[in-house]
């Protein structure tokens, strides 16, 4: 059988410590945001090697966006006018997406043979790097800060023959490219209010202070999920160019070129996300408990059946009772009425004049 104690207990261990009379809403903030903006970063790395007869030179079109979705509820003690917010286990996600448009161009000058390609590609890259946690990653937090540090192999991208419309000259180029994210993201603190108070939440499963708005039911609380982002993203091309150009073999091996995106340092305000908390049902009066009219016992514990509780005489006009007027003596009975009720009976009858609470 679940007692009261049971109850107040599991909610006392659900809650953080909020066992009064609670409400709790979802509060699932998401954001999406191009970390480098619209115009993204152009990236030239100019003719490599530097001061060799075979040379290639790279174009890259590179940007990266994030994105952060977290699951749980905000709840809200209407007892102790306060509000805390609870991640729902493994219910976040933290990803971030790198991707890049690759084009090259290859060119020589070996015995007074010059040649220049046009431009090569383009190709296409991209990586995606994720992370999930419990939410809301606020100070406290075991999971606080949570990190991406995803460093891939080369991945090949494009394999190319190099064909020009010179005697005695072919090649073939391979480019590949590698990446080195990291990342970090925590919460900051949740801003929570109405029209009539604010509250800062800035620890993991600890309330706050929020007054109730006066005279709204439902009341609607605005939250704003805050965090701090760090970002890090280097691609690397590794190019692998063989020239043959009049019986002599040339080759670009070895040389890494790195493509660095702007480093992210920011603090992200979510969109706000709003709760609904039903007010508690309002205390019994006194008319629905019954206080005003009388327990319906009399002094003795026997019911009364004029309903006018202790002191009633059991008729319904205000006179004496019957065998009293037969006998006219003031005799001083009473009229039948049931048998008196046991304490279980009683307890029961106390009970149910308590309205239950709406959850």
């Amino acid at each position: 059988m679940v007692t009261a104690a049971l109850l107040a207990s599991q909610l006392w261990l659900a809650h953080g410590g909020m066992a009064g009379a609670t409400e709790r809403d979802d509060f699932d903030p998401r954001l999406q945001r191009d970390l480098v903006g619209l115009d993204d970063v152009d990236f030239d790395s100019g003719w490599v090697p530097a001061d060799s007869p075979v040379q290639l030179r790279f174009y890259a079109h590179v940007a990266d966006s994030v994105v952060v979705e977290m699951l749980g509820d905000g709840v809200y003690d209407w007892d102790a006018e306060e509000i805390a917010f609870f991640g729902d286990e493994g219910g976040g996600h933290f990803s971030i997406d790198v991707g890049m448009n690759l084009q090259a161009s290859v060119r020589f000058d070996v015995a007074g043979i010059t040649w220049e390609s046009d431009i090569l590609g383009p190709w296409d890259y991209a990586i995606t790097s994720d992370a999930y946690f419990t939410p809301y990653l606020l100070p406290g937090h075991p999971e606080r800060p949570v990190v991406i540090e995803d460093q891939t192999d080369a991945a090949p991208v494009a394999s190319v023959p190099i064909v020009p419309d010179i005697v005695l000259v072919s090649g073939n180029l391979d480019v590949s490219v590698a990446a080195d994210i990291t990342a970090s993201l925590s919460g900051l603190r949740i801003e929570a209010g109405h029209a009539s108070d604010q509250a800062i939440v800035d620890a993991s499963q600890v309330p706050s202070p929020l007054s109730p708005d006066p005279g709204v039911d439902p009341m609607a609380v605005d939250g704003v999920m805050v965090m701090q982002l760090q970002t890090a993203p280097v691609l690397t091309i590794r190019p692998h160019l063989v020239m043959s150009i009049l019986g002599t073999d040339y080759e670009i091996f070895g040389v890494d070129i790195p493509v660095a995106l702007p480093q992210t340092d920011d603090q992200l305000d979510f969109d706000p996300e709003t709760m609904l908390f039903d007010a508690p049902a309002p205390a019994p009066s006194d008319d629905e408990s019954g206080e005003g009219g009388g327990t319906g016992l009399d002094d003795a514990g026997v019911a009364d059946s004029s309903g006018t509780g202790s002191g009633g005489t059991g008729d319904t006009d205000g006179g004496s009772p019957e065998c009293c007027e037969d006998t006219g003596s003031g005799c001083g009975c009473r009229s039948r009425g049931p048998a008196p009720a046991s304490g279980l009976g009683a307890l029961l009858l106390v009970l149910l004049g308590v309205r239950r609470r709406r959850r």
